[in-house]
């Protein structure tokens, strides 16, 4: 239970920090960083480039998982984000202290769609140019995945962006000018 709560309020941050850059996370040098969290990270992702570690205020209070933004020192930090670049990916691990991977989230730009994908853009939006693509993959800990494709179409100037699920099943759209 401490896991999904844990895990949805890291997706929670996630999110905000596009908006809300530093507000709930701390930059941090690698030599602020667990020894532990270090190690793991560069066994669990040995390809990618470190571009920034963060430090995540969250703790745990008899079970329960609160965001303290007011937590001082570096060493009171349970949470810590790794961004990470490799080859045109983008990739985001989060770990506790202890090392332990708790989730991982993937950002590809222009993929080949699978197949489910294609056919559903194709029968959805017929007329629609593909302009570009983005693939997204949160995996928690306990190896659940989602995973995510932003498309861009464009018909006579026209843009529209869709979003689907691996199996092609359309979420949502948003028209653009």
């Amino acid at each position: 239970m401490k896991t999904v709560v844990l895990s949805a309020v890291l997706m929670g941050l996630a999110f905000q920090s596009n908006a809300q850059d530093m507000l709930f996370r701390a930059k941090l040098e690698v030599e602020e960083v667990p020894e532990l969290v270090v190690t793991a990270v560069e066994e669990d992702f040995p390809d990618f480039s470190i571009v920034e570690y963060n430090a995540i205020p969250v703790e745990y209070v008899e079970g329960d998982v609160y965001i303290n933004p007011n937590i001082d020192s570096n060493a009171d930090y349970d949470t810590f984000q790794i961004v990470m670049k490799e080859k045109g990916k983008e990739l985001t691990a989060t770990y506790d202290r202890d090392g332990n991977l708790v989730k991982t989230t993937e950002h590809f730009k222009n993929v080949a769609l699978p197949y489910a994908v294609s056919k559903s853009i194709a029968k959805e939006y017929p007329n629609w140019k593909l302009e570009k693509d983005s693939y997204d993959m949160v995996q928690l800990g306990n190896g659940k995945a989602k995973k995510r494709y932003r498309i861009v179409l464009e018909n006579h100037g026209k843009k529209i962006h869709v979003h689907t699920n691996a199996k092609g099943k359309i979420l949502n759209n948003h028209k653009k000018a």
